[in-house]
């Protein structure tokens, strides 16, 4: 018997604080708005493979919202390949502050993101409807961020121009990275490898945190 309880924002919360992050009420309040689209929307706009409350919770919100705490960063801040938000509109909940720029180039995900934008009443955020590559005609950016989209090689040959100089580059990554870190010498070495934290969510799922720095 699922003893569980339902989904709710206070449940949410709970998940959240489990985790040792406390939002404020009004964070807390856009990111339930945001879980509520984001259920309403998967099916058409297929956003995400994930089903289960607490699951979303962990492993998108808890993930996303991790990086704010574990490091220091500024914006404009240019979120690569970022799907149904993932990490940029959980970031811009709790660092409401910094100017976002969500880069996806499938049309009914940016769709989706620009309805977020538009309900959240999110200021200083919007998107980009094409995918990044060396000669794309935005940025610089002091921070680029990506989760789960290829190799730390082909993303930083991908943002060597969209990237300012001293500007950081965070891949939020597996525990199994190595070989890309150290490839990732070879392939662009304007990029040095500048932090490579190991942390895990809910004691289990293993995560690492991988940032370059443009020289």
């Amino acid at each position: 018997m699922n003893t569980e309880p339902k989904p709710s924002i206070h449940y949410m919360d709970e998940l959240l604080k489990k985790e040792k992050i406390t939002l404020t009420q009004r964070q807390l309040e856009l990111l339930w708005k945001y879980h509520k689209l984001l259920r309403e929307h998967n099916k058409d706009h297929d956003l995400t493979r994930l089903f289960k409350f607490e699951t979303i919770v962990t492993k998108h919100y808890v993930d996303c919202i991790a990086v704010t705490n574990l490091l220091q960063f500024d914006g404009p801040m240019l979120d690569i390949g970022t799907g149904a938000g993932f990490p940029g509109i959980p970031i811009k909940i709790v660092r409401p502050e910094l100017e976002v720029v969500l880069a996806e180039h499938r049309p009914r995900r940016v769709e989706f993101l620009n309805l977020v934008i538009a309900e959240l009443k999110l200021e200083n955020i919007k998107t980009y409807d094409h995918k990044i590559i060396s000669s794309s005609p935005i940025g610089p950016f002091k921070s680029v961020i990506t989760r789960a989209l290829e190799t730390i090689p082909e993303t930083l040959v991908r943002v060597k121009n969209t990237t300012e100089t001293n500007g950081k580059v965070i891949f939020m990554k597996g525990p199994n990275c190595s070989k890309e870190i150290g490839d990732a010498k070879l392939a662009s070495p304007i990029f040095i490898l500048d932090k490579d934290l190991h942390y895990s969510i809910s004691n289990i799922d293993k995560r690492r945190l991988v940032v370059f720095t443009r020289s």
